[in-house]
Order: structure tokens, then C-alpha cells, then sequence
């Protein structure tokens, strides 16, 4: 399947917490089938941004209902969480950003994280996401 740049941010748009233009070009233009992990720092804000969702709800009830529909996605395009949990403290640095939760996820291509994303329930549960979360940083990597 071919994956359009124009597609991805017709679904999801850029700017804050989400790609750039320049980012979404690097997924794209990634080798669909080798493997990738995709670590996940999460910031949540104290109450959901109640005009992404149209109710009232903490940003950790607002990111566990993302994590609903998130989690047996990532399982069902072939994915698996090698992490996924709370922060409990700093440890080595100095100014380090504080998280509320990490996440890393791996899928056997490429290929299956641009699946998860183009599935309709998963676009529809990422709101919740963009609801819930501050700040977050999201890095590609290669394992080693």
C-alpha cells in the first residue's frame, strides 16, 4: 500500500504535538518493511482539553480512553508495547523534562505503524490523546 503525506495530515494535521511536515515525510519515506520502535514521552495535562472531546474529563481519564482503543490496536496491526507505565522518577541529568508516562511500541515493518494510523477507530481515539496530553516527544529508533 502506498501511504500519502497528504493523507496522514489531511487525519491528523501538524503543529503542536503532532509531525511536521518534515517528520510525516520521514515516516513515509522510511523503508515500509523494515522493523521500528517508537518510544513515546508523555506530559498530561491536569484537565482534557475539553474542545478536542466535547466532555469534561482528566487528562488521565482522557488518555486512558485513547489507551481503550490504542492498546489492542497496536496488537491487532501486528505491534506489541515493550513499555508502556508511569514515571516514577529522575535519575541521571541535570534539568531533565518531568514525564507522566513513557511507552515504546514495536511493530515487525514499518509498514504496520502506518496501518495503525490510517485505522479509523485509532484516528478516532487519538483525540482523546491530543486531549489529554501537554507536551509529548516521540522518536523513531533503530535497535541495536
Amino acid at each position: 500500500m502506498i501511504y500519502s503525506i497528504d493523507k496522514l495530515i489531511k487525519l491528523y494535521g501538524t503543529g503542536t504535538n503532532l509531525p511536521s511536515l518534515a517528520q510525516w515525510q520521514s515516516l513515509v519515506d522510511g523503508k515500509l518493511d523494515t522493523p521500528l520502535t517508537v518510544v513515546n514521552f508523555f506530559k498530561l495535562r491536569t484537565v482534557a482539553d475539553r474542545q478536542l472531546i466535547g466532555e469534561s474529563m482528566s487528562g488521565n481519564e482522557a488518555f486512558a480512553k485513547y489507551a481503550e482503543t490504542s492498546v489492542p490496536k497496536v496488537s491487532e496491526v501486528g505491534g506489541h508495547f515493550v513499555l508502556r507505565g508511569a514515571v516514577e522518577a529522575d535519575f541521571i541529568g541535570d534539568n531533565l523534562q518531568h514525564w507522566d508516562i513513557i511507552a515504546i511500541g514495536q511493530y515487525p515493518r514499518r509498514e504496520n505503524f502506518l496501518q495503525l494510523l490510517t485505522d479509523k477507530d485509532y484516528h478516532t481515539a487519538f483525540k482523546y490523546r491530543q486531549a489529554a496530553v501537554e507536551k509529548q516527544n516521540v522518536y523513531f529508533v533503530n535497535a541495536m
